[in-house]
């Protein structure tokens, strides 16, 4: 009895283990075919809202875009685009709409899209930010906070350089006029010659982008001084020459000397006179005799004797002793002026000829000779005696004195 029982469960355990293998690929099968029957349900998020449907599509992105939903280049999906969906599946998907951002850095462009916090997010993540103002003009625009724009970031980084440059200008000289009195009127002479100045003109000019944009001028620096120039005009009267008149020449001067014999008294040395004194009134006395006089002034006194002009011009051998230009032998009591010469002939004289004078510190003398002095026309050069100056009778030297123009008839 046991042993039948036994069969019976054996046999029972066998026939159910025969019917489960038989109806599993059935129920797989029936499940294949119910497959099309059961749609994924989808919520997808987007800035406008958010929308739910069910779709029997294979792929999210064909799930999508069957359901209308427009993905713009710049959107990005919180799940793969090729993601599958399975029948009855959950499938909640975020589409992000990326920045775009437009980078220029000194003259290049660059556009690319990213998800960003703020305009500070992204200069710290762009490296936009470790770039020193200094040397640049940063500027950012940021949608969220300015309302320009159409959603995307600008970021704008212009290089600026700096040069100074440094252009030379001539800074011209001045001048002014002095009177001289010791120039005839008519007559100037340059004193200091004038010299231009330099100074640099100091400009900032700016690049952006290594481009000229604009120059300024911040300033300027002198580098030479100008020079002023000095001119001296002359205010001295111009000499009047007196005629020289050839035919009588000699014979007026030898009268003239004739008159003063008496009152040449040689001292041993400069003066042929012991005391002099001016009377003002016109009047001079000399040892005791007053002269009028038409006219005194201040020259300057130069010596010279006739045999010391031989000598030193060489022109004899032996040496003598040479005649004035009247005529007359050198000798004291002579004294010689400027002359002036015309065509190579001198047709006048500074002081007349055969014109009396008295000389302070030599005595009176008669004009009779012709020196060369043409720098100084009021010059009077003194005679001695023959060998006066070699000897050193003479030792007037250079010297102004007095000098006297004498009336005497």
């Amino acid at each position: 009895m046991i042993k039948k029982i036994v069969r019976l469960v054996g046999l029972t355990l066998i026939v159910a283990i025969a019917l489960a293998a038989a109806m599993i690929p059935e129920s797989r099968l029936a499940l294949s075919a119910d497959r099309e029957r059961f749609p994924a349900a989808l919520t997808v998020r987007t800035e406008e809202g958010v929308t739910s449907f069910l779709s029997y599509d294979k792929t999210l992105l064909k799930a999508i875009d069957a359901a209308g939903i427009v993905i713009g280049d710049n959107d990005r999906l919180s799940l793969p685009e090729e993601t599958v969906l399975e029948p009855g599946g959950l499938y909640d998907v975020t589409i992000h709409s990326m920045d775009s951002v437009s980078l220029t850095w000194s003259g290049y462009s660059l556009e690319t899209v990213g998800l960003f916090n703020s305009l500070d997010d992204l200069l710290n993540r762009s490296g936009f930010s470790h770039l020193k103002p200094e040397g640049g003009i940063l500027s950012g625009n940021d949608p969220d906070t300015s309302g320009v724009g159409d959603g995307g970031y600008v970021l704008n980084y212009i290089e600026v350089e700096k040069k100074l440059i440094r252009q030379p200008e001539e800074i011209p000289f001045g001048s002014v006029t002095l009177d001289d009195p010791t120039l005839y009127v008519g007559k100037t002479a340059v004193k200091v010659s004038g010299k231009t100045g330099i100074r640099d003109l100091i400009y900032e000019e700016t690049y952006e982008n290594g481009i000229f944009v604009s120059s300024v001028q911040i300033g300027s620096e002198v580098v030479r001084e100008p020079v002023q120039e000095v001119i001296l005009k002359g205010t001295k009267p111009r000499p009047t020459y007196a005629p020289i008149n050839y035919r009588n020449l000699g014979s007026t001067v030898r009268s003239s000397l004739n008159k003063i014999k008496d009152y040449l008294n040689p001292q041993g040395g400069n003066k042929s006179y012991q005391s002099f004194s001016d009377n003002g009134n016109g009047t001079i006395t000399v040892d005791g005799r007053t002269f009028r006089y038409s006219s005194v002034k201040k020259r300057t006194l130069t010596m010279y004797d006739g045999l010391e002009c031989c000598l030193q011009g060489g022109c004899h051998t032996p040496a003598i002793n040479h005649k004035t230009f009247s005529g007359v032998p050198a000798q004291r009591g002579l004294v010689a002026t400027f002359g002036v010469k015309v065509n190579g002939r001198y047709t006048g004289t500074v002081l007349p000829m055969g014109t009396i004078l008295f000389v302070e510190g030599y005595g009176l003398g008669v004009v009779a000779d012709i020196h060369g002095v043409s720098r100084n026309p009021d010059l009077v050069d003194l005679c001695f005696d023959p060998g006066d100056c070699r000897n050193g009778v003479a030792t007037i030297g250079k010297q102004v004195r007095r000098v006297y123009i004498l009336k005497m008839n």
